[in-house]
């Protein structure tokens, strides 16, 4: 069966095509390398049931290209990410979500395909409410700095909804909690690997205000194990929150990285952004209740094995480095 993955390059992109191919799947992946790097999908472009399409999906050839593929399910993971990127590609944010996840949903009307679009609990904002449950409508500013992605992400839900009431479309919703693990680009802003380099380098772990805010981590493959059953067992035009229970405040993140590596990096609090959200902590209930799923990778083990994939890569750049500066 063929699946198409929009945004296949990115870090959940990648993990979720490599889980689709070990199971035997033809996969068609989508990218336009906006916020993801080239180079890491160079393994994956190596394998026979994967073909790569460089295309942005909100652009005039993707209903065409990606019609002619039959898939059975789409996964729509493409935007724009990363905090930085939160005001120079607030309009990019938007169109990936309105205009690609529109056209996502054309194809999949189309062809009888199953639609996954990849939300985000930033759907919630600053919540107000803790943890968040679906039901939960958030607390968003419209015009605040983190207004593109937001409310890209809420449109997308939205059109979901509409197509799969108007239309029957099976379009199903997956809002992502943080997600980290082995893959992650070296210039990630994220917490983890953020705080893993800066531990591998001896950099100081840069901390907002008093470290106390709340993050729940969700490992790479348990959260592609989410968006896998959202397909096969969720319903249409519903939304369900993906992450874990296991909520950690970023000052203990940074002390557990410190820990893990044996790093003697300081741990400096810098001024907080104003728009850095205090708790971010899913309701699981409806997951567990009608997908069955539960993350089951420790914080603990993910975090080793995203520190050696880290160091490793670190490692390799230096070593590449130095190859290149050495005389002939």
């Amino acid at each position: 069966m063929a699946v198409i993955v929009t945004g296949a390059a990115g870090f959940l992109g990648r993990h979720l095509v490599t889980a689709l191919l070990e199971d035997g799947h033809e996969v068609a992946g989508f990218d336009n390398f906006v916020t993801s790097d080239r180079d890491d999908l160079a393994e994956l472009l190596h394998r026979q049931q994967f073909v790569f399409h460089e295309m942005d999906v909100a652009g005039h050839d993707f209903r065409r290209v990606a019609g002619e593929i039959d898939a059975t399910a789409i996964y729509h993971l493409a935007c724009p990410t990363g905090v930085p990127n939160l005001g120079p590609l607030a309009l990019e944010m938007l169109e990936a979500s309105y205009n690609g996840t529109r056209a996502v949903l054309d194809v999949a009307r189309a062809d009888g395909a199953t639609v996954v679009f990849a939300s985000s609990a930033e759907v919630y904002g600053d919540p107000t409410v803790s943890p968040q449950h679906e039901g939960y409508t958030g607390n968003v500013d419209t015009l605040g700095p983190r207004k593109g992605y937001e409310e890209g992400k809420r449109v997308g839900e939205t059109l979901c909804a509409v197509y799969a009431e108007r239309y029957g479309v099976p379009a199903k919703i997956a809002r992502i909690f943080n997600t980290y693990g082995p893959g992650m680009s070296l210039r990630e802003t994220r917490v983890v690997p953020a705080f893993v380099r800066a531990a591998l380098s001896g950099a100081s772990l840069l901390v907002h205000g008093d470290g106390s805010q709340l993050r729940c981590h969700t490992y790479a493959t348990d959260m592609v194990d989410g968006l896998r059953r959202v397909a096969q067992r969720g319903m249409p035009g519903a939304a369900y929150n993906l992450g874990s229970q296991d909520a950690k405040t970023v000052l203990a993140t940074a002390q557990a990285v410190i820990a893990l590596t044996g790093s003697r990096s300081p741990i400096e609090r810098v001024e907080r952004p104003a728009h850095d959200h205090e708790a971010r902590l899913p309701d699981t209930t409806r997951a567990e209740r009608e997908l069955g799923w539960h993350p089951t990778t420790p914080f603990e083990v993910g975090l080793r094995l995203t520190v050696d994939d880290i160091a490793r890569r670190l490692e390799a750049r230096r070593d590449a480095a130095t190859s290149v500066g050495s005389p002939t």
